[in-house]
């Protein structure tokens, strides 16, 4: 199937800055320009512009137009390599519960607020890596409570409302001592485990979606990168 006509424009407009053809302060064709270039509507150029401003690549500018916008090296994606083959998902848990206290408040939920959790653990070969729980707010009538549920990527829980395009994540990773439940789990004792925490963020800036992932030391190293990439297939080797 063919990939929609403003994915391809930001293909191209996306490869024209890696590789040099719009620098950064660079003032990239017009939204009319790039409409007769293309044979399109000005509304499937925008869909195009606002995934590279989602994306860091450019800036909308008032009057001007939209100009290159130089990477950021200080803000690193972080990439979990939860797609490694030798890894295997085992679901412990869905269904619906009163939120544990971070939960709660990472969300911005009210007392007496539902959430919908998704308990895994991450294996390598019988071996666990990391203990992770997923909390949705719970929306009565909604059919989220599916044991597909435990097996999805975070983003796909919610693709039935919004494009994954336009989500934004927030993270925080610190060393903490997990609770009991998760040290059972892991069979771990009195020790502190890498915490990441994600949230979702919908375009309007709902808080639509919280897990809390620990880490153990055969987890191994975690990788991440900065500046532009794309995506993380093309994020660089791991430092060895």
């Amino acid at each position: 199937m063919s990939r929609a006509l403003y994915l391809r424009i930001a293909d191209t407009l996306r490869q024209r800055i890696l590789s040099g053809g719009h620098p950064v302060g660079d003032l990239l064709p017009s939204e009319n320009e790039l409409s007769e270039a293309y044979r399109t509507s000005r509304v499937t150029v925008r869909k195009a512009m606002n995934i590279l401003e989602g994306e860091g690549y450019i800036k909308a500018r008032q009057g001007k137009g939209y100009i290159v916008q130089p990477p950021r090296h200080a803000v690193f994606t972080l990439i979990f390599g939860e797609e490694d083959t030798r890894h295997e998902f085992r679901c412990l848990e869905v269904g619906i519960i009163e939120p544990p206290e971070h939960a709660a408040r990472s969300l911005a939920l009210k007392e007496g607020d539902l959430v919908v959790v998704i308990r895994r653990i991450l294996d390598r070969e019988g071996i666990p890596l990391a203990y992770d729980e997923k909390f949705l707010p719970y929306e009565r009538g909604r059919p989220t409570v599916e044991l597909e549920l435990g097996y999805s990527e975070f983003a796909d829980y919610f693709s039935d409302r919004f494009s994954a395009l336009a989500l934004r994540t927030e993270m925080r990773v610190r060393a903490t001592l997990p609770p009991a439940h998760v040290r059972l789990a892991l069979g771990s004792g009195e020790e502190r485990l890498l915490a990441v925490d994600r949230l979702v963020v919908s375009p309007a800036g709902e808080r639509i979606g919280f897990s809390r992932e620990y880490l153990t030391p055969e987890f191994g190293p975690l990788r991440a990168f900065s500046g532009r990439s794309g995506s993380a297939e093309n994020a660089p080797n791991p430092i060895p």
